[in-house]
């Protein structure tokens, strides 16, 4: 029996991923009033962590970190699989 993986590259298939970190409602007038300082708060508590999501699917759950060997760029810490809640 052939196996899946031995047939397709899955090293070279790509993917991508979206951070969910919360959304929220606005009219086309609150939007338009929007200014450099202005802050628009979420649905999401800060505790709540972010969603990992490929296309609109939950796949993960995580938190947002500073990255050490990143040039201090903004990560994203695995917390738990999605079917685990």
């Amino acid at each position: 029996m052939n196996d899946l993986a031995g047939l397709i590259a899955t090293d070279q298939i790509q993917v991508e991923i979206t951070i969910r970190l919360g959304s929220t409602r606005l009219t086309v007038a609150e939007l338009s009033r929007l200014r450099p300082d202005d802050i628009v708060p979420l649905d999401r508590d800060m505790s709540d962590g972010v969603d990992i999501c490929v296309g609109d699917k939950i796949i993960a759950y995580g938190e947002l970190v500073a990255g050490q060997d990143t040039d201090n760029r903004l990560c994203v810490r695995i917390l738990a699989p999605a079917n685990a809640s």
